[in-house]
């Protein structure tokens, strides 16, 4: 069942495990990333002033396919490779002055955390963190629209054999 939220002047919706309508605009692809521990990989944007987690806008040379758009940018912005791309569902973001558009969330495990590198979309090296599944919760600080999305990236996670919400040690690059 979509969960609504409105921040500000926008509207989001959460579509567990539904596919965007024909037409709705992709705009975003984001993924929880998970470790061995049940940790999740997050970044500090710079431009939002908050942690996020890793992804991005889908290009032309990504052929549509979201884990690629998935992959391709968290290698970029954080630097790593990922294994077993998941989809979720989608968050519609919706306001009063544009068409309603999608952003995918996906799940994915961490294969190689690679050293530090800038991110070809503006050179800077982004603050990551990979933060025990309550934390980055916390952290994202998304309110109540995202529980069900937050429980299903669990929910995913604890499917891959992973020990999600148990106490991890933090670690930040």
């Amino acid at each position: 069942m979509p969960t609504t939220n409105s921040r500000s002047e926008l509207s989001y919706t959460w579509c567990e495990a539904h596919e965007p309508p024909v037409g709705m605009p992709v705009k975003q692809v984001y993924g929880y990333v998970f470790d061995e521990l049940g940790r999740v990989v997050l970044l500090y944007d710079l431009d939002l002033g908050a942690w996020n987690l890793p992804g991005g806008s889908p290009e032309e040379d990504d052929g549509g396919d979201r884990a690629i758009t998935l992959a391709r940018e968290v290698e970029e912005e954080v630097q790593v490779s990922i294994t077993n791309p998941t989809y979720l569902g989608y968050q519609m973001v919706d306001s009063a002055d544009r068409a309603p558009y999608a952003q995918l969330r996906m799940a994915a495990r961490l294969e190689r955390l690679g050293p530090r590198t800038p991110d070809p979309d503006g050179g800077r090296v982004h603050a990551r963190r990979l933060s025990p599944f309550p934390e980055a919760v916390e952290l994202l600080g998304w309110g109540p629209s995202a529980e069900r999305q937050f429980a299903c990236a669990a929910a995913t996670a604890r499917g891959w054999g992973l020990p999600v919400g148990s106490a991890q040690p933090i670690h930040i690059s």
